[in-house]
Order: C-alpha cells, then structure tokens, then sequence
C-alpha cells in the first residue's frame, strides 16, 4: 500500500487501511473499490489523503504504533472528554477574559471533575504506555485526519510521539503515564476557543492570534486541581508551546538545550522537561498532518523545517534522539529520485533500514516520464549516492 493524495485517487482504486470516523464506526473498509461516490464522500468529510494499494503494492503494509481498537477507544475518549468543556452556540466567547470568567465559575471543571470519561483518561494512558513498550522506531506518520477530528487525532499522535521519546530517555513506567494524560488532553483549551478561528483558512487578525495563543493557559486552568489529571498532565497543556529561547507562549519560558532526561533539573523560569519533550513532539504531527491554511508537509520537509528550529524553539537534544526514532522516508510514502540512473522515477518505500533511517528501501513504480513500470526495487543504502525527497501524489 502506499498513500496518496485524495485529489489523485481515481474510480477502482482499492482502498489499502479501512477509514474509521472518530465514533469508531468504519467509513470504508480495507480492500474497497473506489467509485466517484465514494471518493467523493471522503473528499467531503475532509480526508486529505488515504492509502491503497494494487499487486505492485500489496506486501507493503504500514503497521500502526498501536493497535485499531486501542486507538479508536482513545479517540472516542478524548471526544468524550472534550464534549464536556464545548460551549455552545449560545455560549461561544471570543473574548479570553469571558473565557477565563467562565472557567472560574467553577461548572466546567466540576463537570470534568465527575465525568466517568476522564476517569478514563488514566486507565487509557496506561493501556498507550504498556502498548508501545520499549518501542525503538514509529512508524512516523501521522493519523488521516480531517480538519473537524484534528484535534483529538492530534492529542492521541503526540501522546504516542511522547510517551516513545520519554522510554527512550528512560523515565519510569509511573511518569510516563502521567506525561501521557498530560499530551491526551493538551490542546482541551482549543475546545473553549471559537473553532471557527482554527477550520477557516484565512489569516487570523492580530486579535485573533493572540487568544489562540491563549490556549495553553486555558487547557491549564480547565485541568489545574482535577485529581485524575494530576500536576503533570496540567503543566503539559500549560508548556507545549513555550520555546528554549524564551519567545514561546503563553509565559515565554525558557530552555538550556539540555537532554531532558529524568533527573533534569526545572529551573524557575524554564521548561519541565517532560514539557520540552511535548514541544518537539506536538510539532512534528502539526507539521505532517494537513491543516485549514495548508497541505501537510513529508515527514522529510517536517524534519528539515524542525532541524532549523533546534537550539532556539526546540530543545536540540531532545530533537536528535527523536529524529532517531522517525523514519524521514515512511513505509508507504512516496518519493522522487533526485540523481544519478533512476533520476526523476517515483516510488515507495517498501522498508525501512533501521541502522539508518534517511536510506530506506524504495520500489520504484515510474519512470522519469511518469509512465508505470515493472517495481523495481533499491536499497539507498547500497546506494549511497542516490539521493531522494518525500512526494504526495
């Protein structure tokens, strides 16, 4: 299988990963044929991409980091928990000192408070925790999301980026699940913000930006003193967009680029690191996941873009161990051949090689004139002069 753009799908196309809706209910199942209703029905609901195969493809398959059921039930989870905190019609605000008057009232967070669904926000946390393990290498790519299910897609891609990145530095089994109820709920303070300030594509007033970037501080006043969140999970939605350079929001902490290992200090002023951990991870999936102004970047471009930010906005350590543990070329992406015999061919990346993860194995499927060819298949790390980039076709 491979993934596409749902611009280039054409009738017969065969669907290669089923579609599920955030309810959990199967829009359309593995091995579908596309017709013009159905492609258009996903073009409607907001899927960018999707992937399929055909007999060139078909062995290829794209495993997730953890399973259907246990991603479904999370995302209904998370729906569930963020219904509880969406105003109404009647209610929506666009004013963050009404936004705040209401959050003090007290009503939202006793509401939250009682909610069988964030009692589960736990138990769901260690079921994402002992799920991945000691996981080395993600699949790296993000969930298919649609512009009105990003968010709780969202929460759960960085809760699965984060909780990996913090085994691999070695936290315990305890802090991990509570930097996992931190990411699952991270962005609950976009809930209470005028959605329509995130699904327009438009460039937002100068009003406008600066209450999204409100956000932080009101997920972490919605979640602030709810026991089953804890402290943690609180400064996690309150410290996911401050920067190492202190020019962050909402309070402008600071970082020192330090590993942010276990016993890493937190100085007043600076970043948790658990906190810097979510700063990397929370980038990366908005990066490679499509949004109302703009197409997905490839995790390649995701990875280039993050390089540049690395010592300033992100903790550069932080970044260096996750980028050992994305593939920049995904199982089941695309990519275009930059030089020498296979010039301008596209293919798929078939595997992996895990002792480097910028030379994977590609099918090629096209030739330089866009025509389809008989696969054929090419270590890059056989060839080390061969060089590529990621595509959406």
């Amino acid at each position: 299988m491979y993934l596409v753009s749902i611009k280039s799908l054409k009738p017969n196309d065969i669907l290669g990963k089923a579609i599920v809706s955030e309810k959990g209910q199967v829009l359309l199942n593995k091995g579908v044929k596309l017709d013009e209703h159905y492609i258009n029905i996903l073009d409607k609901y907001g899927y960018q991409f999707v992937y399929i195969e055909d007999d060139d493809t078909k062995d290829i398959t794209v495993e997730d980091d953890i399973s259907d059921e246990l991603k479904t039930t999370a995302i209904k989870t998370i729906k569930k928990v963020f219904d509880i905190v969406t105003p109404t019609k009647d209610d929506n605000v666009d004013d963050f000192k009404e936004i705040i008057k209401k959050i003090e009232k007290g009503e939202i967070k006793k509401k939250l408070a009682d909610s069988p669904f964030i009692k589960s926000i736990e138990s769901m946390a260690y079921d994402i925790v002992n799920s991945l393990g000691d996981v080395k290498v993600l699949n790296g790519m993000a969930s298919l999301k649609r512009q009105d299910n990003f968010t709780y897609q969202h929460c759960l891609d960085v809760t699965i980026l984060s909780v990996a990145l913090a085994s691999k530095l070695l936290y315990t089994k305890k802090r991990l699940i509570e930097l996992a109820k931190g990411c699952l709920l991270h962005d609950i303070g976009r809930i209470l913000i005028n959605k329509s300030l995130y699904t327009q594509p438009r460039k937002l007033s100068d009003a406008e930006f600066e209450l999204i970037k409100k956000h932080p501080q009101i997920g972490y006043l919605v979640l602030k003193d709810v026991s089953q969140v804890g402290i943690i999970g609180s400064h996690i939605a309150y410290q996911h967009h401050e920067q190492q350079d202190g020019l962050g929001y909402p309070r402008g902490l600071k970082g020192n680029n330090l590993l942010p290992v276990p016993d890493k200090v937190t100085e007043e002023g600076y970043i948790m690191p658990l906190a810097e951990i979510v700063c990397v991870t929370n980038v990366y999936d908005a990066l490679v996941s499509p949004r109302a102004y703009r197409s997905a970047y490839t995790p390649d471009q995701a990875f280039f873009i993050m390089k540049r930010m690395a010592g300033k906005q992100l903790n550069i350590e932080a970044f260096r161990v996750f980028s050992d543990m994305i593939p920049a070329y995904p199982i089941g992406t695309t990519v275009y051949i930059l030089n020498g015999k296979y010039k301008n061919f596209i293919g798929v990346v078939s595997k992996v090689n895990q002792e480097n993860l910028t030379r994977p194995t590609v099918r090629l499927l096209y030739n330089a004139s866009k025509k389809r060819i008989s696969p054929l298949e090419i270590d890059l790390m056989k060839n080390p002069i061969i060089n590529i980039a990621g595509i959406i076709i």
